[in-house]
């Protein structure tokens, strides 16, 4: 009996372990491709007036801890219009 019920599994498991697999490589590929897509960021516009100085611009980079985000000309990208004495707010990293 107890040979059978072994027979029987083995290839149950085989295909719940295939399901899994194919499940977690799918989601890997998912938040890949989140990761990766262009966000809105602002840079500090030192030459127009207060109010004004927090610029939108396209960027390649994401949320959260890593490099900073930052663009060859403009400097520092930012994740929130809302702007202090000499910067705009909210952290972005380099992907």
């Amino acid at each position: 009996m107890k040979q059978t019920f072994k027979k029987a599994m083995m290839p149950l498991a085989v295909v719940v372990l295939g399901a899994a697999a194919a499940f977690a490589t799918n989601a890997a590929k998912q938040s890949e491709k989140i990761e990766t897509a262009a966000i809105q960021g602002y840079y500090y516009d030192h030459n127009e007036t207060a109010g004004n100085r927090c610029k939108p611009i396209t960027v390649d980079c994401k949320m959260g801890a890593g490099p900073v985000c930052t663009d060859f000309v403009l400097g520092q990208i930012w994740a929130l219009d809302a702007e202090t004495e000499t910067t705009c707010s909210g952290y972005l990293s380099r992907l």
